[in-house]
């Protein structure tokens, strides 16, 4: 039933997509040649089009290879989406043809809604797909946390657009662009705590800040891994991202050992416990880390 499902929604977003650029309408001066400014004004609006159409397709398809079977919840949902994303063909001629406060706004509250529904449809498979409870309600809780980003710059773009409509048009098209980044980074980030086991991926979500720096360190080294031919299947990337994490968790013990005997009492006994806790991460990512190059080894040894 899945890859039914899955069939029709791609032949239905080749059908949109087909549909916008036919459709684009062609101006012709007094001497009958090309109107060349307004063919490229149409082309860049396609593009804002095709570029939001598609990043919607990417981010569905991969929710999708998730879960095994499409629930009757997710399957209405996605239907819904289906027939808002047809009407995108239809608003992009408007604004094509006449790019003004009334166009642009239409515009604007049909790619907020399907976004929206686009970003439930994203949150339910996601919780199917995640068995475990704790990753299911802390990738639940991230996924909802950048909805409420997504969703209300949207709508303050609305407001936006209605006084600066060129400038809208604009940050239309990074919209998309700036999701379909955001996707290939939670993709990435998901191989890595995939190799995890349990434990060791709540320890990862726990020290994530800690490992990489900050969140844009984060965003642009798993960004630029990513359009690495294989990185997925380079058991020296992920030895080097667990040596790094090894060294973090070193530094914090060290530095607990370190302050130990200036403490006192219970509170002694509690970064006691913590190093204990510490240097048992240490231990399981050793093993992690031989393990996940051994099946590198086998995998490569197959082929």
């Amino acid at each position: 039933m899945k890859e039914r499902v899955v069939v029709f929604g791609d032949a239905i977003i080749a059908i949109i997509l087909t549909i916008i650029v036919l459709e684009l309408p062609i101006q012709y001066g007094s001497t009958g040649t090309v109107d060349i400014h307004s063919l490229f004004s149409a082309v860049g609006i396609y593009f804002i089009s095709f570029c939001f159409v598609a990043n919607l397709w990417f981010q569905t398809a991969y929710a999708f290879n998730r879960i095994e079977q499409v629930k009757n919840k997710n399957l209405v949902i996605y239907l819904l989406l289906l027939f808002f994303l047809s009407l995108v063909p239809s608003a992009t001629r408007l604004l094509i043809e006449d790019t003004i406060q009334q166009t642009i706004l239409i515009y604007g509250v049909l790619t907020l809604i399907v976004t929206l529904i686009m970003r439930r449809l994203i949150v339910t498979l996601t919780e199917q797909a995640i068995s475990d409870e704790k990753s299911r309600k802390r990738r639940v809780t991230e996924l909802n946390r950048q909805d409420m980003v997504a969703i209300g710059f949207r709508i303050a773009l609305l407001v936006f657009g209605h006084f600066y409509v060129r400038a809208a048009l604009i940050i239309y098209l990074i919209l998309p662009i700036l999701a379909f980044l955001q996707n290939i980074v939670d993709r990435e980030e998901d191989d890595l705590v995939a190799s995890l086991d349990t434990e060791q991926q709540a320890d990862y979500f726990q020290d994530r800040n800690k490992l990489w720096g900050n969140t844009m360190n984060r965003y642009s080294r798993l960004l630029r891994d990513s359009m690495k031919a294989n990185s997925s299947e380079n058991p020296d990337r992920w030895k080097q991202i667990m040596d790094e994490w090894g060294q973090q968790i070193q530094q914090e013990v060290e530095e607990r050992q370190k302050n130990l005997s200036k403490l006192s009492g219970s509170e002694q006994h509690r970064v006691e416990m913590e190093i204990s806790r510490l240097q048992q991460q240490q231990q399981k990512l050793a093993k992690q880390k031989e393990m996940t190059e051994k099946r590198m080894q086998l995998r490569n040894e197959k082929r």
